[in-house]
């Protein structure tokens, strides 16, 4: 499944206003699930614990350095753990003085659900239903849960559609910062870039706690991505 957006791309680039767009994509900081190696999915109980707190004051310190004036835009997933990672980092910035807008709440935004997994610990999992936890890690992207339903296929999805919605905005002025999840920024990122699911299985895609990342889109299409935090990359494109 490829981004509806691509449909959008071909509007945009037989426009005289199309413009490159930058977007600076963070994962929330370290959760009590994060630290447990319990599965948070869609379940809303878990929070930023201690160094969670941490990552996102770095995460805010490093944005008032690099960022003090070209955030104009600013999404977050509906999860309490990425709107916790956003308020703290928000603070931060303004205290340093900078100008951030609010964050726009967007339900697609929010992390792959994993149904009745979510809440319990990776271990039990893969100890009490040994064959299954083997299918979904061996393959994410044919896996479905004993309930029929494809949990990679339909974060993808709204992957795509989030895509759809930020990237229809005109008159964004400045950088668009998105605050959301580790599953869902890693799909965010290939489809940005025009690769199809298959993409999840490559490690060179995982975010860790507080990770930020930059893609730019030239005429509504994405042509590059780099790391930004915790250690900077060079820019790369997507393969031809």
């Amino acid at each position: 499944m490829r981004a509806n957006f691509f449909l959008l791309a071909s509007a945009l680039s037989s426009s005289s206003t199309a413009l490159t767009r930058r977007i600076l994509l963070a994962r929330h900081g370290e959760t009590n699930f994060n630290a447990q190696g319990r599965i948070q999915g869609t379940l809303d109980s878990s929070f930023l614990n201690l160094n969670g707190v941490t990552q996102a004051g770095e995460l805010g310190k490093y944005l008032s350095r690099a960022e003090p004036e070209t955030i104009g835009r600013v999404w977050v997933s509906p999860m309490t753990r990425a709107r916790q990672t956003l308020s703290i980092a928000k603070a931060v910035m303004e205290g340093a003085g900078c100008v951030v807008p609010e964050g726009t709440v967007h339900d697609d935004l929010k992390e792959i659900e994993l149904f009745e997994w979510q809440g319990r610990l990776k271990d039990e999992i893969a100890a009490s239903e040994p064959e299954v936890w083997k299918a979904w890690k061996a393959d994410p992207v044919g896996f479905r849960m004993p309930n029929d339903r494809a949990p990679l296929q339909e974060l993808w999805a709204r992957a795509c559609s989030s895509w759809d919605v930020i990237l229809a905005e005109k008159d964004v002025s400045g950088t668009t910062l998105v605050v959301c999840h580790g599953a869902l920024g890693r799909c965010l990122i290939g489809a940005a870039l025009g690769m199809d699911v298959s993409m999840f299985r490559d490690s060179a895609f995982v975010l860790e706690n507080c990770a930020l990342v930059e893609i730019v889109f030239e005429d509504g299409v994405g042509v590059k991505w780099r790391r930004v935090l915790p250690e900077p990359t060079e820019f790369s494109r997507p393969l031809a």
